[in-house]
C-alpha cells in the first residue's frame, strides 16, 4: 500500500516579517545610493579645472635643423645640420659636430678643433664709426682649441654666426687664454659659393 505524503504547506510570512524584509531591502539601497555620492562628490572635495601646461618636452639628442657653412670645392656652402636647438651655442656645436659625419659632398675645416667656450656679450657702439646699426646687439666671443686654423676655417665660424642678425661682431681666439681677434664674413667673400653670395 502506497503512502501519500501530505501537500507541502505553502510558507507564510507574518505581516511583522514582511515589513523587516522590506525594511532592510530599502535600507541596503539606501546604503548604495549613500556610497555613490560619496564617490561622486570625492569627499567633498571640489573638482579642479584642467590647466593647459603647453606641450610636452621633446627629448632629443637633435630635434632641429639649423645652417652652418661646410666647405665645398675649397667654398663655404650653406648647409642644414641637426643641432640640439637654434641656440648660437648650439648652432656652433653642430657646426664642429658637422666634421664627424659630413652631408654627402660637404667637408670641414674645423674636424681637429674643439669648441671649447662660447661666449655672448653686448655689443658695445663705436661713436667713431657710422656703419654701426643703432639697435641692440651682441658680440659673440669663440675660443678654439687645437691645431692652428685656416682661414677656411675661421670663415666657417664667422659666417655661421653673421647667419644670425642679432650677432653684430664675431672674435675668435685659439684656446681659452688665447688673444681674441675680431672678424666679419665680409672678409671671406672670395670663399662664397658660385653664384651665391655670404652674410656681411
Amino acid at each position: 500500500m502506497t503512502r501519500t505524503m501530505p501537500p507541502a504547506m505553502p510558507r507564510v510570512m507574518t505581516q511583522p516579517a514582511q515589513a523587516r524584509t522590506v525594511l532592510a531591502r530599502a535600507v541596503g539601497r539606501t546604503a548604495v545610493v549613500a556610497l555613490l555620492v560619496i564617490a561622486i562628490t570625492a569627499c567633498g572635495v571640489d573638482p579642479t579645472r584642467v590647466f593647459d601646461g603647453g606641450p610636452p618636452p621633446a627629448i632629443s639628442d637633435a630635434s632641429t635643423l639649423v645652417r652652418v657653412y661646410l666647405v665645398r670645392s675649397g667654398r663655404l656652402e650653406a648647409t642644414s645640420v641637426a643641432a640640439t636647438s637654434a641656440h648660437v651655442n648650439d648652432v656652433l656645436s653642430a657646426l664642429f659636430g658637422a666634421g664627424r659625419r659630413p652631408p654627402r659632398g660637404v667637408s670641414t675645416a674645423l674636424s681637429r678643433m674643439r669648441l671649447a667656450q662660447v661666449q655672448l656679450v653686448r655689443y658695445t657702439r663705436d661713436p667713431a664709426s657710422h656703419n654701426d646699426p643703432d639697435s641692440a646687439g651682441l658680440r659673440l666671443r669663440v675660443f678654439v682649441s687645437g691645431p692652428r686654423m685656416s682661414r677656411i676655417a675661421m670663415a666657417q665660424i664667422t659666417c655661421t654666426a653673421r647667419l644670425r642678425p642679432e650677432i653684430w661682431a664675431v672674435e675668435i681666439a685659439q684656446g681659452e687664454a688665447g688673444t681674441l681677434k675680431i672678424h666679419t664674413c665680409r672678409e671671406y667673400w672670395d670663399l662664397a659659393p658660385e653664384n651665391g653670395h655670404l652674410p656681411p
